[in-house]
């Protein structure tokens, strides 16, 4: 049980960043340069930071860019995403994964999924020596995720990433740490993902698999130097082939956090929100979103 929690807890926090990271063709140049990938937001005399994330780095990644750290010294409280840690340390959040994660009823991987699309799936699994009859009962997007870790683990990524790592330093300088979301709901989003289209998303899922480690080589040298063009490529061509996928991950998500970051904004305090990366660019990302309640958004450097 452990092992199937700790895969989750890092898949749960990967979905926003692998869902982006390789939808798009690899571009070259970049619509916006300088800096790393955090911003300074201004709104009748209140201030606010935003940081974009990469969910889970390699050793080589650290030390992180210089702008997150001087942020969160600036900032009276720190915002994530979600708790995450709740995976280990609450029993009804676990429990709660552990019932979402399985088909409902009789329904087996081998019943929702086509035959050959179930073949290439089974053949993918042994590549990890995992019978696919081990997983029958667990819904596709649960077998794409570990899969998914398990691909990421062999690319070097097993290092903490941005928002673990600074929720630890707000703790260690007594800063408070708050969310823009519950647990459940990020369980929710990640164990539906492909519900209704399975056949499509388990496809789609294991080309990426054959292509990521060029994606991510080229997301992680745009994050660190602040550009933005390959993820805001990716963020549109995610809205554009996978609109059900972009609703539930992005617009939804949004819609609820821009309310609570509109008072983080009139608060009269500092803080330094810290979200995904594929939730900063596009013409629904925080950053126009931000600008459109008349906020002023420039590079932190």
């Amino acid at each position: 049980m452990k092992r199937i929690i700790s895969f989750c807890s890092v898949i749960l926090i990967l979905a926003g960043l692998l869902s982006c990271v390789s939808s798009a063709d690899p571009v070259s140049g970049s619509a916006d340069i300088g800096g790393s990938s955090v911003w300074k937001v201004t709104r009748g005399g209140n201030t606010m930071y935003l940081g974009g994330s990469i969910h889970i780095l390699r050793e080589s990644d650290f030390p992180l860019p210089e702008e997150f750290d001087l942020a969160l010294s600036l900032a009276d409280i720190l915002v994530l995403e979600t708790d995450t840690r709740q995976l280990e340390e609450d029993p009804e959040i676990m429990q709660y994964l552990l019932v979402q994660m399985f088909l409902p009823g009789d329904q087996t991987l081998r019943s929702v999924l086509d035959l050959y699309i179930y073949e290439l799936l089974s053949e993918a699994c042994l590549e990890y020596g995992i019978p696919i009859e081990s997983l029958a009962k667990f819904k596709p997007s649960m077998v794409v995720s570990m899969l998914t870790l398990f691909q990421m683990q062999k690319l070097g990524f097993v290092q903490q990433g941005i928002d673990d790592y600074y929720y630890e330093k707000a703790e260690k300088e007594n800063k408070p740490v708050v969310f823009l979301e519950s647990m459940q709901s990020q369980i929710d989003i990640i164990v539906s993902m492909g519900d209704g289209y399975e056949n499509e998303y388990v496809l789609y899922s294991l080309y990426d698999m054959d292509n990521i480690e060029a994606a991510l080589d080229q997301l992680l040298l745009e994050w660190r130097n602040g550009e933005s063009l390959i993820t805001e490529e990716s963020v549109i061509s995610m809205r554009d082939q996978w609109p059900q996928m972009y609703k539930s991950l992005i617009t939804d998500r949004h819609d609820a956090w821009m309310p609570q970051i509109e008072r983080f904004l009139s608060s009269g305090q500092v803080y330094f929100v810290i979200t995904g990366l594929a939730h900063m660019y596009g013409p629904d990302g925080l950053l126009q979103l931000l600008k459109n309640i008349g906020c002023t958004v420039e590079k932190f450097r």
